[in-house]
């Protein structure tokens, strides 16, 4: 190769470098994440509109698409087992009696009342608070309880933008499932009494944590005690496994699965799946066995 050419492939190579490559300041990786996107990924925030139709209210939610790491959300993403929780506690219907004694009720005079002693509830791994902003509408005094700061700041967030329409406002918690210390302080010095209704959803996905998420429902409804235990499950890749979890309270506890009558009556809820004829979403009801 001559000089010449040798010059003309050199000034070639810098002019494509330059053209094409962006400068190593505005583009990093570091981990397989475009370091600009983590950087802005907390804000990469959105809202999903949610219609409570048994209260007559349409509430607009807070979720997160990625943590500040650049991971997707787990706590910031509203599942779909959370809006049938919060359908099925706000229907006139459901028998829970927590739930039933905190209807709104019109005196002789025709003014609107509520009951005078709220149901307590908490709810494990709130997500985004949904359920419990449901819970609080009906005048509940209502613990919402998740392990992800994320998600205690997007509740924060939900729960302020209704804070007039709550007779007694929701508090988050920060509560990791297993932490026993922390599930009995949470007994003792926030709630001063034992739960009416531990309520959750879409918390039966990681087998890891399961054995955790049990002990803290046993802690908060210990034997004797005659609170309501309510769980809404998204059946997914593995339902004989998902249900084993549901089977291990059956020796201390009655279990039940609500009515699809109470399922909301649409081409979704209430379709089987063909495979082993359950639908797309259970609910769960517990007690303590006598």
């Amino acid at each position: 190769m001559t000089s010449v050419s040798a010059m003309i492939l050199w000034w070639t190579l810098i002019f494509v470098a330059l053209t094409f490559i962006p400068p190593v300041t505005s583009y990093t990786i570091l981990g397989g994440i475009d370091q600009e996107k983590k950087d802005d990924a907390e804000s990469e925030n959105s809202f999903v509109t949610e219609k409570l139709r048994h209260l007559q209210k349409q509430v607009e939610l807070r979720i997160q698409s990625h943590e500040p790491s650049g991971r997707v959300s787990m706590a910031g993403t509203l599942w779909e087992a959370s809006p049938l929780l919060a359908d099925y506690i706000t229907n006139p219907a459901c028998p829970l009696e927590a739930f039933q004694r905190m209807r709104i009720h019109d005196d002789d005079d025709g003014n609107v009342r509520l009951q005078p002693q709220p149901s307590t509830v908490v709810e494990l791994g709130s997500g985004v608070g949904l359920a419990s902003l449901a819970a609080a509408f009906l005048g509940c005094r209502v613990f919402a309880t998740d392990g992800s700061p994320s998600s205690i700041r997007l509740m924060n967030e939900n729960f302020e933008k209704y804070a007039p329409d709550f007779a007694m406002p929701p508090r988050t918690l920060r509560l990791d499932w297993g932490d026993m210390d922390a599930t009995q302080s949470l007994i003792q010095s926030e709630l001063c009494c034992l739960p009416d209704v531990i309520m959750a959803s879409d918390v039966v996905y990681s087998y890891s944590a399961r054995e955790e998420l049990a002990a803290t429902i046993r802690l908060l409804c210990p034997k004797g005690h005659s609170g309501r235990v309510v769980i809404a499950h998204r059946w997914r890749t593995d339902p004989v496994d998902e249900e084993s979890f549901f089977k291990s309270f059956d020796d201390d506890f009655d279990r039940e699965e609500v009515g699809f009558e109470f399922l909301p009556d649409d081409g979704y809820h209430r379709t089987r799946n063909m495979m082993d004829m359950r639908y797309p979403i259970s609910i769960f009801e517990m007690r303590r066995k006598c």
